[in-house]
């Protein structure tokens, strides 16, 4: 049996997907009080909301891509890690765009 252990850099990725998805909310939500505050013009704020959201589903999309496509460690620890960090990513993937899409769609500043 194969006891070699997981490098321990890679337990933190389990959190990477969910802590992009707390970081997009924050930026958003602070983003669009700010821009309510100083009364930005609603294209320019819907247009930073959509940059912010747009930034961090890139970041969680790009280590998915890249840990979908990357073979698993040989050990089963490894291969379990490697298959929970695809799914967390792609899971808050998924989160960002319920949770954060439908801001696109009411209105700016009531």
């Amino acid at each position: 049996m194969n006891l070699r252990a997981v490098p321990p850099g890679r337990v933190w990725l389990l959190a990477l997907g969910f802590g992009l998805w707390c970081s997009a909310l924050v930026v958003l939500y602070a983003l669009h009080a700010i821009g309510c505050v100083f009364a930005w013009p609603t294209d320019i704020l819907r247009w930073t909301l959509a940059l912010v959201v747009l930034t961090h589903l890139a970041a969680i999309g790009l280590p998915w891509y890249r840990f979908a496509r990357t073979p698993a460690d040989p050990t089963e620890t490894g291969s379990f890690l490697q298959w929970t960090v695809v799914w967390t990513l792609g899971t808050a993937f998924v989160a960002l765009v319920l949770t954060l899409g439908p801001t696109f769609f009411v209105s700016t500043c009531v």
